[in-house]
């Protein structure tokens, strides 16, 4: 009963986090949005700066996260 006391508490941090910026590993910039449907597959982001289009994004931790 514990072990899913403490899933619990895990899905519920995941629910209320904000989102956190993206940025194009090729470019760095921020101008990158999601090119996939939720599903079952991975999402997809396309950069609009340079057109990197992949499954890799980079996310920036806010002071608050850490």
């Amino acid at each position: 009963m514990e072990g899913l006391k403490g899933l619990w508490q895990t899905l519920k941090q995941f629910r209320h986090q904000l989102p956190k910026p993206k940025f194009c590993p090729r470019c760095k910039g921020h101008n990158v949005y999601s090119d996939s449907i939720l599903g079952i597959l991975p999402t997809t982001y396309i950069c609009r700066d340079c057109g990197y289009k992949g499954n890799i994004i980079l996310e920036i931790d806010t002071e608050e996260d850490l």
